[in-house]
Protein backbone atom coordinates (compact mmCIF):
# COMPACT_ATOMS: atom_id res chain seq x y z
CA UNK A 1 0.00 0.00 0.00
CA UNK A 2 1.65 2.83 -1.18
CA UNK A 3 -1.08 5.75 -2.14
CA UNK A 4 -2.71 7.83 0.41
CA UNK A 5 -5.89 10.41 -0.05
CA UNK A 6 -6.42 12.63 2.74
CA UNK A 7 -9.90 14.24 2.65
CA UNK A 8 -9.71 17.68 3.96
CA UNK A 9 -12.33 19.65 2.15
CA UNK A 10 -15.15 19.89 4.83
CA UNK A 11 -16.22 23.43 6.19
CA UNK A 12 -15.50 21.98 10.18
CA UNK A 13 -19.23 24.12 11.12
CA UNK A 14 -19.17 22.34 14.51
CA UNK A 15 -15.42 23.65 14.91
CA UNK A 16 -16.93 27.26 15.57
CA UNK A 17 -15.29 29.47 16.44
CA UNK A 18 -11.82 28.21 14.86
CA UNK A 19 -13.38 27.63 11.38
CA UNK A 20 -13.64 31.36 10.40
CA UNK A 21 -10.55 31.31 9.44
CA UNK A 22 -9.29 27.76 9.35
CA UNK A 23 -10.30 24.39 7.61
CA UNK A 24 -9.83 21.32 10.64
CA UNK A 25 -7.14 19.96 8.72
CA UNK A 26 -4.76 23.26 8.86
CA UNK A 27 -5.57 23.75 12.64
CA UNK A 28 -2.22 23.75 15.01
CA UNK A 29 -2.10 20.93 16.63
CA UNK A 30 2.34 21.21 18.93
CA UNK A 31 2.58 24.42 16.71
CA UNK A 32 2.41 22.26 13.90
CA UNK A 33 -0.61 22.04 11.09
CA UNK A 34 -2.72 18.79 11.50
CA UNK A 35 -1.86 17.91 7.82
CA UNK A 36 1.56 18.54 8.30
CA UNK A 37 1.64 15.75 11.24
CA UNK A 38 -0.23 13.56 8.53
CA UNK A 39 2.06 14.13 5.54
CA UNK A 40 5.05 13.49 7.64
CA UNK A 41 3.61 10.07 9.26
CA UNK A 42 2.90 9.28 6.16
CA UNK A 43 6.03 9.87 4.73
CA UNK A 44 7.76 8.43 7.20
CA UNK A 45 5.49 5.29 6.41
CA UNK A 46 7.18 5.04 3.07
CA UNK A 47 3.94 6.18 1.10
CA UNK A 48 5.25 7.26 -2.18
CA UNK A 49 1.71 9.05 -2.98
CA UNK A 50 -0.19 11.52 -1.13
CA UNK A 51 -3.37 13.04 -2.35
CA UNK A 52 -5.12 16.19 -0.51
CA UNK A 53 -8.40 17.52 -1.58
CA UNK A 54 -9.30 20.31 -0.41
CA UNK A 55 -12.18 22.73 -0.74
CA UNK A 56 -13.07 25.02 2.04
CA UNK A 57 -10.09 27.90 2.54
CA UNK A 58 -7.86 25.45 0.76
CA UNK A 59 -5.24 27.99 0.31
CA UNK A 60 -4.68 28.22 4.19
CA UNK A 61 -3.92 23.87 3.70
CA UNK A 62 -1.76 24.83 0.39
CA UNK A 63 0.50 26.94 2.24
CA UNK A 64 1.81 24.42 5.16
CA UNK A 65 2.32 21.69 2.59
CA UNK A 66 3.11 23.34 -0.73
CA UNK A 67 6.69 22.53 -1.18
CA UNK A 68 6.30 19.06 0.24
CA UNK A 69 7.74 16.44 -2.36
CA UNK A 70 5.00 13.61 -3.36
CA UNK A 71 2.20 15.17 -2.33
CA UNK A 72 -0.58 16.31 -4.63
CA UNK A 73 -3.49 18.70 -3.68
CA UNK A 74 -6.78 18.60 -5.55
CA UNK A 75 -8.42 21.55 -4.99
CA UNK A 76 -12.16 21.07 -5.55
CA UNK A 77 -14.73 24.01 -6.36
CA UNK A 78 -17.69 21.78 -4.02
CA UNK A 79 -18.45 19.01 -2.43
CA UNK A 80 -21.37 16.85 -1.29
CA UNK A 81 -18.86 14.70 1.28
CA UNK A 82 -16.78 12.53 1.59
CA UNK A 83 -17.93 9.72 -1.20
CA UNK A 84 -18.37 12.36 -3.45
CA UNK A 85 -14.86 14.29 -2.66
CA UNK A 86 -13.59 10.65 -3.67
CA UNK A 87 -15.71 9.41 -6.23
CA UNK A 88 -13.78 12.92 -7.86
CA UNK A 89 -10.12 11.43 -7.43
CA UNK A 90 -10.09 7.64 -7.25
CA UNK A 91 -11.00 6.45 -10.63
CA UNK A 92 -7.51 7.23 -12.24
CA UNK A 93 -5.94 5.35 -9.42
CA UNK A 94 -4.00 2.25 -9.99
CA UNK A 95 -2.88 0.72 -7.04
CA UNK A 96 -4.27 -2.03 -5.30
CA UNK A 97 -4.92 -1.26 -2.12
CA UNK A 98 -5.26 2.34 -0.90
CA UNK A 99 -5.57 4.50 2.74
CA UNK A 100 -7.70 7.08 3.49
CA UNK A 101 -7.21 9.40 6.27
CA UNK A 102 -9.75 12.19 7.50
CA UNK A 103 -7.16 15.11 7.70
CA UNK A 104 -9.20 16.15 10.77
CA UNK A 105 -8.10 13.26 13.00
CA UNK A 106 -5.17 13.45 15.05
CA UNK A 107 -3.18 10.37 15.30
CA UNK A 108 0.16 9.71 16.48
CA UNK A 109 2.83 7.82 14.30
CA UNK A 110 3.10 4.36 16.60
CA UNK A 111 -0.99 4.40 16.36
CA UNK A 112 -1.10 5.17 12.15
CA UNK A 113 2.10 2.23 12.13
CA UNK A 114 0.34 -0.28 14.03
CA UNK A 115 -3.54 0.14 11.91
CA UNK A 116 -1.66 -0.18 8.45
CA UNK A 117 0.18 -3.27 9.76
CA UNK A 118 -2.97 -4.93 10.96
CA UNK A 119 -4.24 -4.44 7.44
CA UNK A 120 -1.61 -5.54 5.78
CA UNK A 121 -1.67 -8.69 7.66
CA UNK A 122 -5.36 -9.26 7.00
CA UNK A 123 -5.51 -7.33 3.48
CA UNK A 124 -5.84 -11.10 1.66
CA UNK A 125 -8.63 -11.89 3.95
CA UNK A 126 -10.70 -8.60 4.49
CA UNK A 127 -11.95 -5.65 1.37
CA UNK A 128 -11.92 -3.38 4.36
CA UNK A 129 -10.94 -2.34 7.27
CA UNK A 130 -12.04 0.67 9.46
CA UNK A 131 -9.92 2.39 12.73
CA UNK A 132 -12.33 2.45 15.54
CA UNK A 133 -12.68 3.13 19.43
CA UNK A 134 -14.95 1.60 21.57
CA UNK A 135 -17.85 3.69 22.90
CA UNK A 136 -17.40 4.29 26.72
CA UNK A 137 -17.72 7.59 28.37
CA UNK A 138 -18.81 9.22 25.21
CA UNK A 139 -22.17 9.95 23.20
CA UNK A 140 -22.35 7.09 20.33
CA UNK A 141 -25.31 9.49 18.71
CA UNK A 142 -22.16 12.54 18.15
CA UNK A 143 -20.52 9.74 16.02
CA UNK A 144 -20.69 7.18 13.06
CA UNK A 145 -21.21 3.73 15.17
CA UNK A 146 -20.19 0.34 14.14
CA UNK A 147 -22.05 -3.05 15.54
CA UNK A 148 -19.09 -5.50 15.88
CA UNK A 149 -19.33 -9.30 15.84
CA UNK A 150 -17.13 -12.25 16.31
CA UNK A 151 -13.23 -11.08 15.50
CA UNK A 152 -14.40 -7.62 15.22
CA UNK A 153 -16.36 -8.36 12.01
CA UNK A 154 -18.43 -5.34 11.31
CA UNK A 155 -22.09 -6.42 10.99
CA UNK A 156 -23.61 -2.85 10.36
CA UNK A 157 -22.53 0.89 10.69
CA UNK A 158 -25.02 3.26 11.69
CA UNK A 159 -25.26 7.11 11.36
CA UNK A 160 -25.21 9.08 14.99
CA UNK A 161 -26.99 6.07 16.63
CA UNK A 162 -28.42 5.65 20.72
CA UNK A 163 -26.35 3.96 22.28
CA UNK A 164 -27.28 0.18 22.91
CA UNK A 165 -27.20 0.35 18.73
CA UNK A 166 -23.21 -0.11 18.88
CA UNK A 167 -20.26 -0.49 20.40
CA UNK A 168 -17.69 1.28 18.75
CA UNK A 169 -17.23 4.49 16.74
CA UNK A 170 -15.16 5.07 13.52
CA UNK A 171 -12.21 7.16 13.81
CA UNK A 172 -11.42 8.31 10.50
CA UNK A 173 -9.12 6.30 9.15
CA UNK A 174 -9.70 3.23 6.39
CA UNK A 175 -7.72 0.93 4.78
CA UNK A 176 -8.86 -0.88 1.32
CA UNK A 177 -8.83 -2.60 -1.51
CA UNK A 178 -9.17 -0.19 -4.37
CA UNK A 179 -11.43 -1.91 -7.17
CA UNK A 180 -14.57 -2.49 -3.95
CA UNK A 181 -13.91 0.94 -2.98
CA UNK A 182 -14.65 2.50 -6.65
CA UNK A 183 -17.33 -0.10 -6.47
CA UNK A 184 -19.08 0.82 -3.34
CA UNK A 185 -18.81 4.56 -4.51
CA UNK A 186 -21.58 3.63 -7.04
CA UNK A 187 -23.89 2.08 -4.73
CA UNK A 188 -24.36 5.49 -2.52
CA UNK A 189 -27.65 6.89 -2.53
CA UNK A 190 -26.94 10.06 -1.02
CA UNK A 191 -27.40 10.56 2.40
CA UNK A 192 -26.70 8.12 5.35
CA UNK A 193 -29.55 5.72 4.81
CA UNK A 194 -27.99 3.60 7.66
CA UNK A 195 -29.87 5.02 10.90
CA UNK A 196 -31.80 3.44 13.56
CA UNK A 197 -35.48 4.15 13.06
CA UNK A 198 -36.44 8.11 14.26
CA UNK A 199 -33.11 9.40 13.18
CA UNK A 200 -32.96 11.84 10.97
CA UNK A 201 -29.87 12.24 8.61
CA UNK A 202 -28.46 15.17 6.16
CA UNK A 203 -27.94 15.31 2.43
CA UNK A 204 -24.23 13.99 2.72
CA UNK A 205 -23.15 11.85 0.47
CA UNK A 206 -20.88 9.53 3.45
CA UNK A 207 -18.27 7.48 3.03
CA UNK A 208 -19.39 5.27 5.97
CA UNK A 209 -22.64 4.37 3.72
CA UNK A 210 -20.27 2.60 1.07
CA UNK A 211 -19.12 0.89 3.70
CA UNK A 212 -22.34 -0.27 5.45
CA UNK A 213 -23.39 -1.42 1.66
CA UNK A 214 -19.89 -3.69 1.40
CA UNK A 215 -21.60 -5.04 5.06
CA UNK A 216 -24.80 -5.68 3.58
CA UNK A 217 -23.90 -7.36 0.37
CA UNK A 218 -21.08 -9.47 2.06
CA UNK A 219 -17.71 -8.19 1.38
CA UNK A 220 -15.62 -8.97 4.82
CA UNK A 221 -15.24 -5.45 6.90
CA UNK A 222 -13.29 -5.55 9.90
CA UNK A 223 -12.62 -2.67 12.97
CA UNK A 224 -9.28 -2.26 14.68
CA UNK A 225 -10.35 -1.18 17.79
CA UNK A 226 -7.96 1.64 19.60
CA UNK A 227 -8.76 3.34 22.96
CA UNK A 228 -5.01 5.71 22.64
CA UNK A 229 -3.33 7.58 20.52
CA UNK A 230 -5.92 9.20 18.03
CA UNK A 231 -8.30 11.91 18.35
CA UNK A 232 -11.34 12.93 15.92
CA UNK A 233 -11.14 16.76 16.27
CA UNK A 234 -15.12 17.62 15.58
CA UNK A 235 -15.88 20.51 17.96
CA UNK A 236 -13.61 23.02 20.35
CA UNK A 237 -12.54 20.64 22.93
CA UNK A 238 -11.65 17.91 20.68
CA UNK A 239 -8.43 20.93 19.52
CA UNK A 240 -7.60 20.67 23.20
CA UNK A 241 -7.37 16.82 23.59
CA UNK A 242 -5.43 16.94 20.34
CA UNK A 243 -2.74 19.43 21.71
CA UNK A 244 -2.66 17.70 25.22
CA UNK A 245 -1.78 14.21 23.10
CA UNK A 246 0.83 16.01 20.87
CA UNK A 247 2.48 17.87 24.43
CA UNK A 248 2.54 14.04 26.05
CA UNK A 249 4.06 12.68 22.42
CA UNK A 250 6.49 15.45 21.72
CA UNK A 251 7.74 15.92 25.96
CA UNK A 252 8.01 11.92 26.74
CA UNK A 253 10.48 11.37 23.56
CA UNK A 254 12.91 13.22 25.65
CA UNK A 255 15.30 11.19 27.38
CA UNK A 256 17.99 13.76 27.83
CA UNK A 257 18.63 17.55 26.92
CA UNK A 258 18.86 18.72 23.61
CA UNK A 259 20.26 22.37 24.12
CA UNK A 260 21.71 24.45 20.70
CA UNK A 261 25.50 25.61 21.24
CA UNK A 262 23.42 29.36 20.70
CA UNK A 263 21.74 29.14 23.93
CA UNK A 264 21.55 31.25 27.26
CA UNK A 265 20.31 29.13 30.77
CA UNK A 266 20.89 31.51 33.55
CA UNK A 267 22.31 29.45 36.39
CA UNK A 268 19.98 30.52 39.05
CA UNK A 269 16.99 28.46 36.71
CA UNK A 270 15.59 25.43 38.01
CA UNK A 271 14.90 22.77 35.57
CA UNK A 272 13.50 19.62 36.91
CA UNK A 273 12.99 17.78 33.37
CA UNK A 274 14.57 17.52 29.90
CA UNK A 275 14.16 20.62 27.58
CA UNK A 276 14.68 20.73 23.90
CA UNK A 277 15.93 24.00 22.83
CA UNK A 278 16.16 25.86 19.66
CA UNK A 279 18.78 28.04 18.64
CA UNK A 280 19.01 31.46 20.16
CA UNK A 281 16.95 30.38 23.56
CA UNK A 282 17.14 32.36 26.66
CA UNK A 283 15.80 30.81 30.20
CA UNK A 284 16.88 33.68 32.50
CA UNK A 285 16.47 34.15 36.06
CA UNK A 286 14.71 32.34 38.72
CA UNK A 287 13.17 30.40 35.88
CA UNK A 288 11.27 27.16 36.67
CA UNK A 289 10.61 24.06 34.89
CA UNK A 290 9.23 21.54 36.43
CA UNK A 291 8.59 19.28 33.53
CA UNK A 292 9.96 18.21 30.06
CA UNK A 293 10.01 21.21 27.73
CA UNK A 294 10.07 21.53 24.15
CA UNK A 295 10.98 25.38 22.99
CA UNK A 296 11.51 27.08 19.71
CA UNK A 297 13.87 28.75 18.32
CA UNK A 298 14.88 33.03 19.44
CA UNK A 299 12.27 32.56 22.68
CA UNK A 300 12.98 34.25 25.68
CA UNK A 301 11.84 33.00 29.16
CA UNK A 302 12.87 35.20 31.47
CA UNK A 303 12.13 36.94 34.93
CA UNK A 304 10.43 34.42 37.60
CA UNK A 305 8.30 32.79 35.11
CA UNK A 306 6.80 29.34 36.41
CA UNK A 307 5.98 26.64 33.83
CA UNK A 308 4.20 23.65 35.66
CA UNK A 309 4.87 20.62 33.81
CA UNK A 310 5.39 19.35 30.61
CA UNK A 311 4.80 22.21 27.71
CA UNK A 312 5.49 22.62 24.11
CA UNK A 313 6.76 26.42 23.63
CA UNK A 314 6.75 28.11 19.81
CA UNK A 315 9.97 30.03 18.75
CA UNK A 316 10.11 34.15 18.77
CA UNK A 317 8.29 34.16 22.22
CA UNK A 318 8.62 36.43 25.35
CA UNK A 319 7.39 35.32 28.56
CA UNK A 320 8.85 36.90 31.54
CA UNK A 321 7.85 38.91 34.61
CA UNK A 322 6.55 35.88 36.87
CA UNK A 323 4.21 34.90 34.95
CA UNK A 324 2.64 31.32 35.37
CA UNK A 325 1.96 29.13 32.88
CA UNK A 326 -0.13 25.86 33.05
CA UNK A 327 0.92 21.96 32.51
CA UNK A 328 0.22 20.08 29.24
CA UNK A 329 -0.06 23.46 27.46
CA UNK A 330 0.93 24.66 23.56
CA UNK A 331 2.35 28.22 22.96
CA UNK A 332 1.97 29.75 19.61
CA UNK A 333 4.93 31.38 18.11
CA UNK A 334 5.91 35.23 18.67
CA UNK A 335 3.21 35.50 21.84
CA UNK A 336 4.04 37.90 24.51
CA UNK A 337 3.25 36.47 27.81
CA UNK A 338 3.98 38.62 30.77
CA UNK A 339 3.85 39.94 34.41
CA UNK A 340 1.67 37.73 36.80
CA UNK A 341 -0.62 36.58 33.60
CA UNK A 342 -1.78 32.91 34.29
CA UNK A 343 -2.45 30.69 31.19
CA UNK A 344 -3.31 26.86 30.51
CA UNK A 345 -3.92 25.69 27.20
CA UNK A 346 -3.53 26.41 23.90
CA UNK A 347 -2.20 29.50 22.20
CA UNK A 348 -2.39 30.47 18.35
CA UNK A 349 0.30 32.37 16.78
CA UNK A 350 0.77 35.90 17.82
CA UNK A 351 -1.39 36.09 21.14
CA UNK A 352 -0.55 39.18 23.59
CA UNK A 353 -1.36 38.32 27.37
CA UNK A 354 1.16 40.29 29.36
CA UNK A 355 -0.72 41.92 32.23
CA UNK A 356 -2.03 39.85 35.32
CA UNK A 357 -5.35 37.84 34.37
CA UNK A 358 -6.19 34.11 34.73
CA UNK A 359 -7.19 32.18 31.39
CA UNK A 360 -8.16 28.00 30.70
CA UNK A 361 -8.80 27.72 27.42
CA UNK A 362 -7.48 28.51 23.87
CA UNK A 363 -6.93 31.75 22.21
CA UNK A 364 -6.96 32.33 18.43
CA UNK A 365 -4.37 34.14 16.41
CA UNK A 366 -3.68 37.51 16.86
CA UNK A 367 -6.07 38.15 19.99
CA UNK A 368 -5.62 39.97 22.20
CA UNK A 369 -5.70 39.42 26.37
CA UNK A 370 -5.95 42.87 28.05
CA UNK A 371 -5.08 43.44 31.53
CA UNK A 372 -7.37 41.36 34.42
CA UNK A 373 -9.41 39.10 31.84
CA UNK A 374 -10.51 36.41 33.86
CA UNK A 375 -11.83 32.86 33.12
CA UNK A 376 -14.41 30.90 35.55
CA UNK A 377 -14.05 27.31 35.19
CA UNK A 378 -16.22 26.31 38.07
CA UNK A 379 -19.96 26.48 37.68
CA UNK A 380 -21.76 27.25 41.42
CA UNK A 381 -23.65 23.29 41.49
CA UNK A 382 -20.00 21.96 41.01
CA UNK A 383 -21.64 19.76 37.43
CA UNK A 384 -19.66 19.56 34.16
CA UNK A 385 -20.50 21.99 31.75
CA UNK A 386 -21.97 21.88 28.92
CA UNK A 387 -21.87 23.05 25.55
CA UNK A 388 -24.32 24.51 22.67
CA UNK A 389 -22.98 23.41 18.67
CA UNK A 390 -25.39 23.82 16.04
CA UNK A 391 -28.38 24.90 18.42
CA UNK A 392 -28.00 21.83 20.34
CA UNK A 393 -26.68 20.71 23.71
CA UNK A 394 -23.41 19.00 23.82
CA UNK A 395 -21.66 17.28 27.16
CA UNK A 396 -18.07 17.51 26.63
CA UNK A 397 -16.14 14.55 27.92
CA UNK A 398 -13.69 16.90 29.42
CA UNK A 399 -12.36 20.74 28.76
CA UNK A 400 -16.13 21.56 28.59
CA UNK A 401 -15.55 24.50 31.21
CA UNK A 402 -12.31 25.80 29.33
CA UNK A 403 -13.12 29.24 26.87
CA UNK A 404 -12.59 29.08 23.49
CA UNK A 405 -11.48 32.62 21.96
CA UNK A 406 -11.46 33.24 17.91
CA UNK A 407 -9.14 34.79 16.08
CA UNK A 408 -8.33 38.09 15.50
CA UNK A 409 -10.48 39.23 18.59
CA UNK A 410 -9.70 41.86 21.40
CA UNK A 411 -10.65 41.76 24.94
CA UNK A 412 -11.39 44.48 27.58
CA UNK A 413 -9.64 45.11 30.83
CA UNK A 414 -11.39 43.46 33.43
CA UNK A 415 -13.78 41.23 31.58
CA UNK A 416 -15.20 38.37 32.44
CA UNK A 417 -15.85 35.01 30.81
CA UNK A 418 -18.28 32.42 32.56
CA UNK A 419 -17.04 28.37 32.16
CA UNK A 420 -17.09 27.09 28.57
CA UNK A 421 -18.05 29.86 26.76
CA UNK A 422 -16.91 30.54 22.81
CA UNK A 423 -15.96 33.89 21.72
CA UNK A 424 -15.96 34.05 17.83
CA UNK A 425 -13.21 35.59 15.48
CA UNK A 426 -13.40 39.85 14.97
CA UNK A 427 -15.43 40.28 18.30
CA UNK A 428 -14.68 42.52 20.70
CA UNK A 429 -15.40 42.59 24.49
CA UNK A 430 -15.95 45.59 26.18
CA UNK A 431 -14.04 46.67 29.49
CA UNK A 432 -15.44 45.22 32.56
CA UNK A 433 -18.14 42.77 30.61
CA UNK A 434 -19.16 39.50 32.38
CA UNK A 435 -19.68 37.42 29.55
CA UNK A 436 -22.46 34.73 30.10
CA UNK A 437 -23.16 33.27 26.44
CA UNK A 438 -21.16 32.65 23.54
CA UNK A 439 -20.78 35.38 21.62
CA UNK A 440 -21.11 35.59 17.41
CA UNK A 441 -18.29 36.11 14.73
CA UNK A 442 -17.90 39.82 14.35
CA UNK A 443 -19.38 41.39 17.37
CA UNK A 444 -18.94 44.33 19.92
CA UNK A 445 -19.97 43.54 23.54
CA UNK A 446 -20.14 46.16 25.82
CA UNK A 447 -21.98 47.40 29.03
CA UNK A 448 -23.93 50.57 29.31
CA UNK A 449 -22.77 51.89 32.21
CA UNK A 450 -25.50 53.61 34.47
CA UNK A 451 -23.83 56.39 36.54
CA UNK A 452 -24.98 58.28 39.96
CA UNK A 453 -23.71 61.87 40.17
CA UNK A 454 -24.05 63.48 43.77
CA UNK A 455 -22.95 66.51 45.35
CA UNK A 456 -20.10 65.82 47.82
CA UNK A 457 -17.99 67.62 50.12
CA UNK A 458 -16.82 69.06 53.89
CA UNK A 459 -20.61 69.83 54.18
CA UNK A 460 -20.79 66.00 54.05
CA UNK A 461 -18.73 65.63 57.12
CA UNK A 462 -20.46 68.33 59.09
CA UNK A 463 -18.15 71.73 58.39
Amino acid sequence: MKTAIILAAGKGKKMWPYNDYWPKAALPIGNQGNIVHLVNHLKSLAFERIIITTCYLSRRIKSLIYDVEGVEIIELSATEGTADTLEKVVYDLQDSNLFILYGDIFITRERLSSFIEAYEKQRETMDAVILSKPIENEHAQDWFGIKVGKDNRVENIFGHPRPHYVQERVMGAFALNTNVLKKMLNHNPGFMKSVPTGVMPQQEVELEQCLQWLVEVGYNVSSYPVTDGVIDMDKPWHLMQANHLAVSEMTHALNNNEIHETCEIDPTADIQGHVKLGKHVKIGKYVTIKGNAVIGDYTKIDNGVIIEGNVVIGSDCRIENYCRIGPDSVIGNKNRIGHCAEFRGVTFDNVSFIHFGEVFGIIGESTDIAAGVTVGITRFDDQPQTQIVNNRKEFPEEFGNAVYLGDFTRTGILSLYMPGIKVGSNCVIGSGVAVEKDVPSKTLLYNKQTLIEKNWGPHRYGW
